[in-house]
């Protein structure tokens, strides 16, 4: 159905007169004339009497008028919800993040890039680095954040957040009075770790940071989400770095500490396809960028004080 001819056909029935609804849609009489004829044989029914200069709606006539109403208000939607996909103020991003992104950066990245595009739909999932390069592969996912280096293929990336890795401790350990720890001094600790199987960025570099403090690292203890390893260290277990972000303060059990320089850095990016050309995804970028100074800021302010 011709939504032109659907608007002449309102402007008809609302006018009751060929001559002012043709005035109104700035067309001649004739035009709108040989329109409402057009629909009414599409249609197959008869939507105006007509008699002298006296033009009446037809039963079906008025039973059309209001869903022709709700037609045309639907086609505008649609018109307005394609302008907005296009501007990046609607739709929806699909997100993939590790899980130590979770304790610091998501929730003030999440709350502010709801609040400024709250027609936008973000689908989050947890994931491990590999994961999330195969669902940028495949298209599964719009953008990923996800530890450097940037993964083969056609993927634009930039850093989010990177700052050194930090020591957490059970509160009566030996070095927690220390305001910072050599890598040294952890040589003999237990350690809580990832399985070497998850093939995780944050494992390899804490094996490469022992290394070239001349230990390898004596694990008691694996998991394979960074909040349980937290726990394990409360839990008095052993001891573990990660990054400062992932530092969380519910437990007067346990302690964060820098580590003495030279200290390994952790990086977090976002990675995306270069190929696609998305409005919202660089929409969700800009306030990430916007935020991501002060995040790092204050988390390693609030493990010096």
């Amino acid at each position: 159905m011709d939504l032109k001819r659907v608007r002449y056909f309102m402007a008809v029935a609302e006018q009751l007169h060929f001559g002012r609804a043709a005035e109104r849609m700035h067309v001649v009489q004739p035009a709108i004339s040989q329109q409402i004829k057009r629909l009414e044989e599409e249609l197959g029914v008869e939507l105006f009497l007509r008699s002298g200069n006296e033009v009446r709606l037809t039963e079906a006539g008025r039973q059309m008028l209001p869903e022709c109403v709700r037609l045309l208000n639907q086609a505008d939607e649609v018109v307005r919800v394609a302008k907005a996909a296009a501007a990046g103020t609607r739709g929806k991003i699909r997100f993939g993040f590790v899980d130590n992104s979770v304790f610091s950066l998501l929730p003030p990245l999440i709350r502010e890039f709801r609040h400024r595009f709250p027609d936008v739909d973000l689908v989050l999932e947890t994931m491990i680095r590999a994961q999330q390069s195969e669902g940028l592969l495949d298209h599964r996912l719009d953008v990923a954040l996800m530890p450097g280096p940037t993964p083969q293929g056609d993927f634009e990336s930039e850093i989010f957040v990177s700052a050194p890795l930090i020591v957490a401790l059970p509160a009566k350990h030996r070095l927690a009075a220390a305001q910072s720890v050599s890598l040294e001094a952890l040589a003999n600790e237990p350690f809580v770790l990832f399985p070497a199987t998850m093939r995780s960025r944050l494992l390899e570099i804490v094996l490469s940071a022992c290394a070239n403090a001349s230990f390898t690292p004596r694990v008691v203890q694996e998991a394979t989400q960074i909040h349980t390893l937290v726990a394990l260290v409360d839990a008095g277990l052993g001891i573990t770095l990660l990054p400062a972000w992932a530092a969380t303060k519910g437990s007067d059990q346990i302690i964060f500490r820098e580590i003495a320089s030279p200290s390994p850095r952790y990086d977090l990016m976002f990675v995306w396809n270069r190929e696609k050309n998305n409005s919202l995804v660089q929409g969700f970028l800009d306030v990430a960028r916007e935020i991501a100074p002060g995040l790092i800021a204050d988390t390693l302010q609030g493990h010096r004080s």
